[in-house]
């Protein structure tokens, strides 16, 4: 076992440190910037202080869990997330990464959780799992126990002369569903349909509409069940959104996405999901951005209909 010893994460203390460890250990395949670092970190409204560790060895930092709880309206227990696990590269294979993880695990207990994932962190997170394209990231949790559960996928598209197939909207016609932006008024009935039918996203579109961005989000409207589903425009250049896009060294600042879509479940399958995601899109290339983004997906010949693709894959797993 590695001579290290591990102590709570001080933003003031660590931060740049850890920032500057991240760069030197993942910056050629994930390279951040400082304030998305600090937004995962530490600026989600999830964030409490004793949620992450540092490793050091004397004085010198070497490692960092990060962890995360959270709760979704009408389950018992929180949810708990491994955020990241990041050593040196100088001292791996040392029982640093498994000192850490076994460390992260008992904070989450601590916190009560039901389940522990991967990755993930609700509406501001690194991965929600574990990147395929980091050597030896999965093996170091299967050789801990973990077993994986499925593939998720983050995709993206090149704005650049896009158009929605005229199929998407002539589809729901039928049922008399239209598609707009919301108004203020609208804000009551978005939350009482995230909270009835789309619970783990009620906090996100409660933080949009409490930024004033009501304009960014997108619904369907029912002629008879009234709001059936949501979306969101993720402009990076929305007051509410903090200008943070997590990968915006990989992907540019002229990239938007396609935020949490949800639709009724007793009137899916009727095109509605894809009408959204198409007007999210549309609206995306009407503010000048070259790029939309979708994260954490499992739909990637869905999303593929309107010309996505899939630009990073993630092993998915549960405790």
């Amino acid at each position: 076992m590695h001579d290290c010893s591990m102590r709570a994460y001080d933003p003031e203390r660590d931060e740049m440190p850890l920032y500057h460890l991240w760069q030197r250990t993942l910056g050629e395949l994930w390279p951040l910037t400082r304030a998305a670092f600090h937004a995962v970190t530490v600026g989600h409204p999830a964030y409490r202080a004793g949620d992450h560790l540092v490793a050091e060895a004397g004085e010198q930092v070497i490692g960092f869990v990060g962890t995360q709880t959270w709760r979704v309206p009408d389950e018992a227990a929180p949810r708990g997330e491994l955020v990241a696990i990041v050593v040196d590269p100088a001292h791996r294979r040392r029982g640093v990464g498994r000192a850490l993880l076994e460390h992260g695990l008992r904070i989450l207990d601590g916190r009560g959780v039901g389940q522990v994932q991967v990755g993930g962190g609700g509406c501001c997170y690194f991965w929600p799992g574990v990147p395929a394209n980091l050597p030896g990231a999965w093996a170091f949790f299967a050789a801990c126990g973990w077993q994986e559960a499925e593939r998720s996928y983050d995709l993206v598209a090149d704005l650049a002369g896009y158009a929605t197939p005229p199929y998407v909207y002539q589809r729901i016609r039928r049922p008399g569903v239209e598609i707009a932006t919301a108004s203020a008024e609208d804000i009551p009935a978005v939350l009482r349909f995230e909270a009835q039918h789309m619970a783990e996203w009620l906090h996100f579109y409660r933080h949009v509409a409490e930024g004033g961005g009501h304009a960014d989000i997108v619904l369907a409207r029912h002629p008879d069940l009234g709001v059936v589903g949501t979306s969101c425009v993720l402009d990076p250049r929305a007051p509410w959104s903090e200008g943070e896009f997590t990968w915006e060294r990989l992907l540019g600042r002229d990239c938007g996405g396609v935020g949490p879509l949800g639709v009724m479940e007793a009137v899916r399958e009727k095109g509605i999901g894809l009408a959204l995601a198409a007007r999210v899109t549309e609206l995306l290339q009407q503010r000048g951005l070259g790029m939309s983004y979708v994260g954490w997906t499992w739909l990637v010949d869905w999303y593929g209909r309107l010309g996505y693709r899939v630009w990073r894959e993630y092993v998915m797993s549960w405790k």
